[in-house]
């Protein structure tokens, strides 16, 4: 049973983290571009997909707290 739930979070995570890089190789690519390949880049999110997951949630989490935080001082004043 465990196993099935590490292998579900890994496989849940390396697809999050190969959406995130889908989404940044098509705003890094150029106009008339075509054939862009991450290459070793999609290897690495597979086999680490899970750490760059934790990373992730846990930076925009702390955007998102660091905004509201702004805001409140803002709204004080």
């Amino acid at each position: 049973m465990s196993e099935n739930v590490v292998i579900s979070i890994w496989i849940l995570s390396a697809i999050y983290c190969l959406y995130k890089l889908y989404q940044r190789a098509k705003a890094t690519s150029l106009d008339g571009v075509t054939g862009y390949t991450p290459g070793l880049e999609v290897i690495m999110v597979i086999v680490i997909g899970p750490l760059l997951a934790v990373i992730d949630m846990s930076l925009t989490w702390i955007r998102i707290y660091k905004e509201a935080e702004e805001a409140r001082r803002r709204s004080q004043k």
